[in-house]
Order: structure tokens, then C-alpha cells, then sequence
């Protein structure tokens, strides 16, 4: 297979500023790139075999559709992706009609992009590790590119905010920074507040940064570090030895909060798990607030009565997880819907496992909501088990649609419940 850092890309866009931008990002995690200004330019250069195309739609002259229909007869095998700040239903059926991999809307999610261009390389299901690597600055990247080709890579500013919004964003397996970097320090202590799961923030230093590197290490919390001048076979060991620890190491997090629960006094029996009944001096400290095994496969903690319902025959459950594209709304619309008609009273979204969330979502949410008050006016519509980030967006975007928003909680009938004779937060 072809290594990841030669794949050709040509960026096809009549905007100079959007053709610099692109290429300048594309460049920077693996793909040997080129520009077209017009459809008419684009065909000249693809004789070149490129490996994937990304055309604007809207351009004067020839059209990226009309682009897409010639293209495909000259290079049967290039992937033709879509991209356009005026989408249409037009263009969307036209795009998969003559043969396009993917349509996107500007302005462009690029992380997304580039999933889906690896997507349709092949490239995902070859990489290293499961997961992207985030690497921080340019220059650091110049430096390790040789060495990167056959893992994810992308990059960004070692500005603060910029940092996080990209860690956020992108949810990388493993983060590497320069040792000698003045803002790296910071970037690792604004990193272990995140306390990402499963992945790990690694420093890049030869022996000139040897005391900064010390003290990230021993002191802040660093994960481990790579000597700068380490060959791509021991980089790519590095980098998977620390993705696998990291890995196991949440494994056995879970394993330690089973066997607590498991024997713990206050662990009482529920339904098919365990409530915590302890209110203070718990003996396992950060575990203070209850840890609750579902059905025997999950931990979790809760300070908060459990959600209650009338009856479970009565509600209709979904479950949200990953980050959800906007395409895939209406689908799921039409999931909760079915469950409305089917005369679920109580609507319950578990959001457990989701990682993002966009306008489309609360859209989704709010015309369920309306349709269920129309079949059902004594109904209820909740989302539970969001993070406490998409908690409080959730609750600002939802605040007057009727739909109830809240952090970890259980679901049980009130009948069930009322046995315990006790109360909660």
C-alpha cells in the first residue's frame, strides 16, 4: 500500500484564500497537494493521478458537477468529494447520482473531511493505532513528518485555546508536544484538566530541554517522552506502547470499581445492579456519591434519585452515541417518531456515550417534543446521562422545548423504587 504522507489531493476551489487554507491544513497531515482555480484547470491536471479530488460546486464556468460527471469518465478510480457553502437538495441528488464519495457543507469541519478521505483510502483501517495523533506547532511537525506517514496525524497552534478546542474536537489517541517549548508546560496542565480517557500527552526533547522535560514528567504528569532524534521504528514503538498502556490502564479502572462495589456495605442490591447508600465518610473517598453497576456492565457515579417512571412498558429508549453527523438527523427523527406512534408516553435519549452535539440535534429533540405533547399532553421527553459540558448546552438550547436534560441517572418504575423507602438528592 501506498504510504499515507504520498496520497494526492487536488483542492479544486475559484476562492484563492480557501484553496491556501485547505492546502495548508491538508499538507500539514499527510497528503502531497495541489490547486485548481476552475473545473477546466482540474481536468488538465488529472492525467497526474491524483488519489482524491475536493471540488467547490459552485464556480464560474463549468460547474463542480459538471466537473464530477467529466472527471469520473476520465479516472473512474478518483474520489470526488463535494464541497459547498449553497447546498441544495438539487445538488445533493446530483452529487450521488453521478458518483461522488461524500458531500460537505462550508464551512468545512476538516477533521471531518479527512476521516472521510482516509475513509475511502483505506487508510483508517491501516493506521498504527486507532486514533489520531495531535501533533502541536508546525516546526515540531516539519521535524517528525518523515517519521509520522503510517500513523493519523494532524496539527495545530501552541496557543492555549486553540489547543484545547482542537483535543476537543478531534479526540486524539495520543498528543505530542516539544519538551522545550515554553508553552508546553502550560498545555500539559491545561490537558490533565480535561482527564481525557485513554490517551496520552507525550513530550518530543533531545538533551538540551533535559530539565524542562524532568519536570513534565516527574512533576506535572506527562505521559512519557521521545528522544528527538529517535528512528520511526522506535517513534512508532513509543507512541503505541503509550496508546496500549493508557488503554489498559482504564481497563483496570473499571475492574477496580467492580470488585469496590462488588464489596462495599453500602452497595445495595438494585434491579440487576447496585446503589450506593452511603451520604458521607465513604471509605474509597473519590467514590463518595455511589457507583451504580446497569445490568452488571457499567459503573458509574450518581448523587441523584434515579429518573422515575410510571411504567417501563411505557417508554421508548434510544440511544445517541459518537459524534453524530448532521445527515443523520432526519433518520433520527424519524427513530423517535416511530416511538411516539407506537404509544411510548415516556421519550428517553441516552446520550452516555455522545460526544458532540450540534443545532440539528436540538431540532431533532424539540419537534419530537411538540409531537409527542399532540399524541400524548401528559408525556415526557428526557435526555439523561450527558456530560456535564453538553449538560448545560443541552439545557440552554432546550430550555423551552419540553425537553428534560440531565447528567448520569437510572430509569426505574416509581413502584419499584417506592419499596426502598428512601430518599435522594
Amino acid at each position: 500500500m501506498e504510504d499515507a504522507a504520498r496520497r494526492r489531493l487536488l483542492i479544486v476551489d475559484d476562492e484563492e484564500e480557501i484553496r491556501a487554507t485547505l492546502a495548508q491544513y491538508f499538507g500539514s497531515v499527510g497528503y502531497a497537494v495541489e490547486g485548481a482555480a476552475s473545473a477546466s484547470e482540474a481536468l488538465e491536471k488529472l492525467p497526474r493521478e491524483f488519489d482524491v479530488v475536493l471540488t467547490d460546486i459552485k464556480m464560474p464556468g463549468t460547474s463542480g458537477i459538471d466537473f464530477l460527471q467529466e472527471a469520473r469518465r476520465r479516472d473512474p478510480k478518483v474520489g470526488i468529494f463535494l464541497m459547498t457553502g449553497y447546498p441544495t437538495l438539487e445538488t445533493v441528488i446530483d452529487g450521488k447520482q453521478y458518483g461522488a464519495v461524500a458531500y460537505f457543507r462550508k464551512p468545512l469541519k476538516l477533521g471531518e473531511v479527512d476521516s472521510r478521505l482516509r475513509a475511502f483510502l483505506g487508510d483508517d483501517a491501516r493506521s498504527l493505532i486507532g486514533g489520531r495523533v495531535l501533533v502541536v506547532g508546525q516546526d515540531l511537525l516539519d521535524r517528525l513528518a518523515d517519521r509520522l506517514g503510517r500513523l493519523q496525524t494532524t496539527v495545530c497552534e501552541d496557543g492555549e485555546s486553540v489547543f484545547l478546542q482542537a483535543v476537543g474536537a478531534q479526540r486524539p489517541k495520543a498528543v505530542l508536544a516539544d519538551a522545550g517549548a515554553p508553552e508546553t508546560p502550560h498545555l500539559l496542565q491545561a490537558y490533565q484538566r480535561l482527564r481525557r480517557e485513554a490517551n496520552s500527552f507525550l513530550l518530543v526533547s533531545d538533551e538540551t530541554a533535559l530539565d524542562a522535560a524532568n519536570e513534565m514528567l516527574f512533576g506535572l504528569g506527562a505521559a512519557g517522552c521521545i528522544p528527538t532524534e529517535a528512528s520511526q521504528q522506535q517513534l512508532e514503538q513509543f507512541i503505541k506502547h503509550a496508546v496500549n498502556q493508557r488503554d489498559a490502564e482504564k481497563l483496570d479502572e473499571q475492574d477496580r470499581f467492580e470488585e469496590l462495589a462488588n464489596r462495599c456495605m453500602h452497595a445495595k442490591t438494585y434491579r440487576n445492579g447496585y446503589y450506593c447508600q452511603a451520604r458521607e465518610n465513604c471509605l474509597y473517598g473519590s467514590l463518595q456519591g455511589g457507583w451504580i453497576a446497569i445490568e452488571g456492565k457499567e459503573y458509574q457515579k450518581c448523587t441523584r434519585r434515579p429518573l422515575l417512571v410510571e411504567s417501563l412498558d411505557q417508554v421508548g429508549f434510544a440511544s445517541w452515541t459518537g459524534h453524530i453527523e448532521a445527515a443523520r438527523a432526519p433518520e433520527m427523527r424519524e427513530r423517535l417518531l416511530v416511538l411516539v406512534h407506537e404509544g411510548k408516553r415516556d421519550i428517553i435519549v441516552d446520550a452516555q456515550r455522545l460526544a458532540s452535539a450540534h443545532y440539528n440535534l436540538f431540532e431533532v429533540l424539540s419537534d419530537v417534543a411538540a409531537e409527542l405533547m399532540k399524541v400524548h399532553p401528559d408525556g415526557t421527553m428526557n435526555v439523561i446521562n450527558l456530560t456535564d459540558a453538553l449538560l448545560e448546552e443541552f439545557r440552554k438550547a432546550l430550555g423551552t422545548a419540553g425537553v428534560r436534560c440531565h447528567g448520569v441517572r437510572m430509569v426505574d418504575e416509581k413502584s419499584t423504587f417506592a419499596r426502598w423507602g428512601t430518599r435522594f438528592d
